[in-house]
């Protein structure tokens, strides 16, 4: 044997018997809210921008379904994740995420029904009748029907995809209530000529962006700063014209989104939360 197949095979041994470090791309991801062309337009700046900025390798990748998008979550597939305070949450307490940035405003959910309803005054007036709202888990849908306990006496859920459509399903007829952002309703029916709110939650926290336990203590801080910067504004730029209305995205605090995971109680696939399981007073009334 030559000398050269002796390093050969020594180095192939000690290859083997070395562990081998493979730094892998820091994955940035966002719920399938968006086409994937959209969600490329709207994501993948911000991935691109944070590859320059920390030195690192950051990527977007895109959901296509939801299914996907929480399997992923749960078993931990992202770095970096920009969706509902509810999820928010129920990573900080599940599997050790950190708040990054937030849209500035507060989150209200309105319920709404008919102006010329008159039958319906407030949300237990609800009971077997048809509500529109997107499919769970969204947040806005599990607010309205976490104010039934009992699965028998609760509304009909209507599912229906874009705030535009569950206004337009109420005004139509279609539906008796329908869940929205207040902003959304505002926009849409602003005299409230056409509909008229039953109720309207208190404020939330809104969407943020967190991190999750492959990102250190300094890259995260590196990569919340680089974001707060213009340039990483300029980066954020279609996020916050498609959520904002082109406000800045400012700093965020785990605490400001503490007790909203249990929300999750009722979706599906989100049965093992592992603090309280009460649900705070705070989130279920008036």
């Amino acid at each position: 044997m030559t000398l050269f197949k002796e390093k050969r095979i020594l180095l192939l041994l000690l290859s083997a018997l070395i562990p081998q470090t493979v730094l892998a791309d820091y994955i940035f991801t966002a719920p399938p809210r968006e086409s994937h062309d959209r969600g490329k337009k709207v994501y993948k700046p911000v991935a691109d921008f944070l590859s320059a900025a920390t030195g690192e390798k950051f990527v977007y990748k895109q959901q296509n379904t939801w299914k996907e998008y929480v399997a992923g979550m749960k078993n931990q597939k992202y770095d970096l994740m920009f969706d509902g305070p509810h999820f928010v949450d129920w990573r900080i307490h599940n599997i050790g995420h950190n708040t990054l940035l937030k849209i500035p405003h507060l989150l209200q959910w309105r319920v709404i029904v008919r102006q010329d309803n008159t039958s319906i005054t407030g949300i237990q007036d609800l009971v077997g009748k048809t509500a529109c709202a997107p499919g769970s888990p969204n947040f806005g849908m599990l607010n309205l029907f976490n104010h039934f306990k009992d699965e028998s006496k609760q509304p009909i859920h209507v599912k229906v995809k874009g705030w535009n459509n569950v206004y337009e399903d109420v005004k139509s007829g279609k539906c008796v209530a329908g869940v929205l952002p207040k902003k959304n309703h505002q926009m849409f029916d602003k005299d409230e000529k056409y509909t008229r709110s039953i109720h309207t939650h208190l404020p939330f926290p809104n969407q943020a962006i967190t991190s999750g336990k492959r990102i250190s203590e300094s890259l995260r801080e590196k990569i919340r700063n680089a974001l707060l910067t213009d340039e990483g504004q300029m980066a954020l730029q279609n996020l916050r014209t498609r959520y904002t209305g082109g406000a800045r995205l400012v700093s965020a605090e785990d605490e400001e989104y503490d007790s909203i995971h249990t929300l999750l109680l009722k979706a599906k696939n989100f049965s093992y939360v592992t603090a309280t399981n009460k649900i705070p007073q705070m989130y279920i009334n008036n």
